[in-house]
């Protein structure tokens, strides 16, 4: 089977959008700050990655947008700011591994 080439640019959009989640979702799952940031950086590239192939789409006719109804953003911006509002902004609280304290993971018997 021969794929075209709209079929070969949206695999390739697809892959690698599942890519940047798959890895910021590991980034979120990491007890260690150097692989955490590692999985950051990954996710991130993927995700510039993918916003190139769209963009390539865009321009060449394959992938077609329409214009967001201003109406519905500013309905959105309004629920978010609500949401945000409602859940506050209180104080979050460090492990002990983020205030720099050692912690031995370890299991003793």
């Amino acid at each position: 089977m021969e794929m075209d080439e709209r079929a070969i640019l949206r695999d390739c959009l697809d892959t690698l959008k599942h890519a940047a989640v798959c890895y910021l979702q590991a980034s979120l799952e990491c007890d260690s700050d150097e692989l955490r940031r590692t999985l950051s950086h990954l996710a991130v590239d993927k995700s510039e990655e993918q916003n190139a192939v769209f963009n390539l789409m865009h321009q060449a006719g394959i992938y077609k947008t329409h214009p967001a109804d201003p109406k519905q953003v500013e309905t959105l911006r309004q629920q978010c700011r609500q949401f945000l509002d409602r859940i506050g902004r209180g104080p979050t609280f460090a492990v002990a591994r983020e205030r720099g304290v050692e912690t031995d993971h370890r299991t003793h018997t």
